[in-house]
């Protein structure tokens, strides 16, 4: 079997393979792509192997978990050193029934209000009038009217 990936048949995983993937993705962070790389195929197969092998998938899903708990401990250690930007983020995503929202302002030109344009009621117009405009538009989009 071709385990280059060059040419060929391309390379499969087969259920001998889990540890393999396992370690590859465990390696890799979680990332299928790059997982995929080390092992030599291309990424849709490793997820068409994930899906056949809920075993491989479970142990997928553990090793995101670990990066996660990586990751949030990362935050608490950069909260706990007084990271302002890091405990700011950290306040407007888990303390807003606190008050910590990040509040936005939408404002027009020069801070005035923002101007806005009503739709036409289109109903209103006479059948002379929506054809005038509907001819317009085909003109606009390089077309003929009728269409």
């Amino acid at each position: 079997m071709n385990r280059t990936g060059k040419g060929g048949t391309p390379p499969k995983l087969t259920s001998k393979d889990a540890a393999r993937v396992v370690d590859a993705l465990r390696a890799h962070a979680g990332i299928k792509t790059a997982a995929a790389a080390a092992l030599k195929v291309g990424k849709t197969t490793l997820y068409a192997f994930l899906k056949a092998h809920p075993n491989v998938m479970e142990a997928a899903a553990d090793v995101d978990e670990e990066i996660l708990d990586i990751a949030e401990s990362q935050v608490v250690k950069a909260i706990r050193e007084g990271d302002l930007p890091t405990v700011r983020w950290f306040l407007e995503l888990k303390g807003k029934d606190r008050g910590y929202v990040r509040r936005v302002e939408n404002t027009g030109k020069d801070g005035g209000p923002i101007e806005t344009q009503q739709k036409p009621d289109l109903s209103k117009l006479s059948i002379e009038e929506l054809e005038i405009l509907a001819k317009g538009a085909a003109k606009r989009e390089g077309k003929v009217w009728p269409m």
